[in-house]
Formats: C-alpha cells, sequence, structure tokens
C-alpha cells in the first residue's frame, strides 16, 4: 500500500492527501496567476527607475550622491522586509500586495515632483518600502502554498512575470523618455503599481504554515551570507549600470536587461526543478561561480555586445541561484516558511545596499571598472560558502 504524504497546499493544486507515489500535482492555479501578475506590475515601477541613475547624472549629481539616492530605495527596503511579514499575518497576502503597490505608487508621484536630494531619496524610500511588501507577501505565498519537494520549482515560476518587468520596465522607460520626456517614464511607473494593488485584492487566501514544522530548524546563517554576498553584485547592475553605460557610451541599459530577463526566465521555466532534483547546494555552487565570472567583463565593458553577453550568462546564474538559496533558507527553517522567507529577503536587500551605498565612494574614486571587480570577488565568496555548507 503507498504511503500517504499531507499535501497542505490548495493554492497549487492540492487539494487533500494524495499518495506519495503520484505524480506530483501541477503547480499553476488562479492563485499562483494573480500573484505573478501582482509582481509583474508591481515589478514595472521600480524596474522603470532603474533608468533613474541616468536622469540623476543628467541633472549633475555625481556617482556617489546617485548611490545613495538610489540605495535609500534600499534602505527602506530592509525595514519594508521585516515589517511586510508582520503585517501578512495580520491582514493577508492580497491587502499586503495591495498597500505595497500604492505605497510604491506614490513614490514614484513624489519622484516626478523632486527637484533636490532629498524629496528624491525620500520619494525612492517610498518606493522601496513599497515594493518589499510586494516581494515579500507573494513570496510568502508562494512559500505556504508550495510543497517542500517542488520548493525551487515553485519559487522559480513566481519570480518569472518579475523577471519579464526587468526587461519591460527599462525598454518601455527608455521608449517614454524618447518619445515623451522623463515625465511619462515616471508617470506610467505609478499607474502600472496601482493597476497591481487592484489585481491583488483578487488573490485568493492560502493557509499559513507558520505552525506546520515537525522538525527543528536549522542554522541558515551560512545561506544567507552568501545570499547578500550574491546580491551585491546585482545591485551593482542595478544601481550604477545606466550611469556607467552612458559613460562608456552605450546608448541603452536594454543590452543587458532584455537577454537578462530571456536568459532567466528560460532557466526558470526549464531548469526550475533543478536544484530539487540534483540537490540545492550542487545546483547553486556553480551558479554563483558563473555569476562571479561574468561580472569580470563589466570591469573592461566597452561595447554592447559584451552587455549582451553579460546579461545571457548573467540571467542563466541568477535564475538558478535566486530560488535555490531561497529554498535552502525555507527548508532550514522547518516550517516558519513566512519568516524564512522574509529573512531570506532581507539578506538579499541587505546587500544590493551595501552595493549601493558602499560602492558608490568607490566608484567616485576610483571608476566603475574597480566595483565590478569587487563584486565578483563577492560572488565567489557566496559561492565558497555554499559549497561548504552541510
Amino acid at each position: 500500500m503507498n504511503r500517504v504524504t499531507p499535501r497542505p497546499a490548495r493554492a497549487f493544486g492540492y487539494s487533500g492527501d494524495v499518495p506519495s507515489s503520484a505524480v506530483p500535482p501541477r503547480l499553476w492555479s488562479r492563485g499562483l496567476v494573480i500573484v505573478s501578475a501582482v509582481l509583474f506590475l508591481g515589478a514595472m515601477l521600480p524596474n522603470m527607475f532603474v533608468l533613474a541613475s541616468r536622469y540623476l547624472g543628467a541633472r549633475g549629481f555625481d556617482e556617489q550622491a546617485i548611490g545613495q539616492i538610489m540605495g535609500t530605495f534600499n534602505l527602506a527596503s530592509l525595514a519594508g522586509f521585516l515589517l511586510a511579514g508582520r503585517l501578512t499575518a495580520r491582514v493577508g497576502h492580497g491587502v499586503t500586495l495591495a498597500l505595497g503597490c500604492v505605497v510604491a505608487s506614490i513614490g514614484g508621484v513624489v519622484f516626478e515632483a523632486s527637484t533636490g536630494f532629498a524629496g528624491l531619496a525620500a520619494a525612492r524610500g517610498l518606493q522601496g518600502l513599497g515594493f518589499s511588501a510586494v516581494l515579500v507577501g507573494a513570496a510568502a505565498y508562494v512559500a505556504e502554498s508550495a510543497p517542500l519537494p517542488r520548493l525551487g520549482q515553485a519559487l522559480g515560476i513566481a519570480g518569472v512575470l518579475t523577471l519579464s518587468a526587468q526587461a519591460a520596465g527599462p525598454a518601455l522607460g527608455e521608449a517614454l523618455r524618447d518619445l515623451a520626456g522623463w515625465t511619462w517614464v515616471f508617470r506610467v511607473g505609478a499607474i502600472a503599481g496601482l493597476g497591481g494593488a487592484v489585481v491583488a485584492l483578487a488573490l485568493p487566501p492560502v493557509r499559513r504554515s507558520d505552525d506546520d514544522g515537525d522538525r527543528a530548524p536549522r542554522s541558515a546563517r551560512d545561506v544567507l551570507a552568501a545570499t547578500a554576498l550574491a546580491a551585491i553584485g546585482f545591485g551593482a547592475m542595478w544601481t550604477f549600470l545606466a550611469d556607467y553605460a552612458r559613460q562608456v557610451h552605450i546608448s541603452r541599459t536594454t543590452y543587458f536587461f532584455v537577454p537578462y530577463v530571456l536568459a532567466a526566465v528560460s532557466t526558470r521555466l526549464f531548469l526550475g526543478a533543478l536544484s530539487d532534483r540534483v540537490g540545492r547546494r550542487q545546483a547553486a555552487t556553480p551558479a554563483l561561480v558563473g555569476h562571479a565570472a561574468i561580472l569580470i567583463v563589466m570591469v573592461v565593458l566597452s561595447a554592447a555586445w559584451q552587455l549582451v553577453v553579460v546579461g545571457l550568462v548573467y540571467g542563466l546564474c541568477h535564475g538558478i541561484y535566486y530560488p535555490t538559496l531561497q529554498a535552502m533558507i525555507v527548508e532550514r527553517a522547518g516550517g516558519r516558511r513566512s519568516r524564512a522567507i522574509a529573512t531570506s529577503t532581507f539578506a538579499f536587500g541587505a546587500g544590493v545596499l551595501i552595493a549601493a551605498f558602499g560602492l558608490g565612494p568607490v566608484a567616485r574614486a576610483a571608476g566603475y571598472p574597480t566595483i565590478y571587480g569587487l563584486a565578483s570577488a563577492a560572488g565567489l565568496a557566496a559561492a565558497a560558502l555554499i559549497a561548504r555548507s552541510p
């Protein structure tokens, strides 16, 4: 007789206990479709604002000031990551996502109206606070719904439309900038956020799993540290790429973002179950090594074709290591899946924050190539941590 394994995740097609030998049930459901759509709309605003470093550079702000203004997004996100977990527990995933989208949209409006450092930084802070609620609320919804044997795949699939926004946001922003000016870049980003709030209210509820764990949590400090180190490279790309490209006479950041997203989306769709099959450490370690290696190309960046190569390889590596590290942290948290998601997102945000605030002064003193060399070294350190992780 087949052993019966409990499957609590109704949002992913589970409706009760099923035999452990049964074919794994489908992951796509109404809940996953809606949460993915919210992630896409909510991610449009921050990804359109990737171009803001070029806007700020053209306004006369230097590298350090650009890093500080852009980094305020990440600073506010850290507080938001911690608050979002508690907010989700009180009001539910749908309301948390809707509130996050609204707050981020307000930040877009404030950015458009601001002219000085303080106003621009405050606007970025509102965007970060709002989007952090979107990220944590959505990822927690997926983590609380997905079965652990397919957790890596579920987290990867949920991020597909977020990745799509990372290509669509800069591309749409650049088109709007050329056709209608910067004002419409900021306004359309705010409108997308409001659209995400409306969609979020249709999200079906899912039973929380924080009290479902039947095993003691294991330490995830090494995985959290690796997550933060890897995020330094991510932060270097998202914070400084637009202004760096301008300095080396590359006209569009979409040379990076479109290949990056195509590679990352393909990886999550076709290799999403890789870490579920071969093991988390075995999947994440080579992906982190590739992440570190490709950042070296940024040290000698001089042509658009190089950005295309960087985007393809970086997207492949990020598409593997990010959901894999998230899954490792969730597994080591026992049944506390929402808390684990908030903690892993906090760690990644901390790394991005280090990049924005720590690498800005370095870029000002030594140039952008130097910071990408440092980001590559951080990626290698992340790979070493995971390789040695039990």
